[in-house]
């Protein structure tokens, strides 16, 4: 059941995106998005976020939430469409919460 209850929140978030869907293209951006709204379910929460591919933000892309400057929490992006995209809680700093208007932007690839 809790499945099925988080697949449905998932749904219903990338319904909000879902009109915008549209080939994935060469963005110049700052790839930062704002929270617009958060949508909690029984197992996980999801993000909606004020931006898309045409500010940066793409699926499978890590990203850290930031509110004044000081970090909050982990997301990674699930799906993203032109102006909107949406984003699954990895983590949250200890007694912390993720609210509209925070920040969210790709973490820097170690990696590199």
């Amino acid at each position: 059941m809790r499945l099925v209850s988080t697949l449905f929140a998932l749904l219903v978030a990338a319904s909000a995106v879902g009109a915008e869907l549209c080939v994935l293209g060469a963005a110049e951006a700052d790839g930062k998005a704002s929270v617009s709204a958060v949508i909690t379910a029984t197992t996980s929460d999801l993000l909606v976020l004020d931006g898309g591919h045409e500010r940066g933000i793409r699926p499978g892309a890590v990203c850290s939430v930031t509110r004044a400057g000081r970090f909050v929490g982990s997301v990674v992006i699930a799906e993203s469409a032109r102006h909107r995209a949406v984003a699954l809680i990895l983590s949250l700093e200890p007694s912390a919460q993720i609210n509209p208007g925070d920040l969210v932007f790709p973490r820097a690839n170690p990696r590199l």
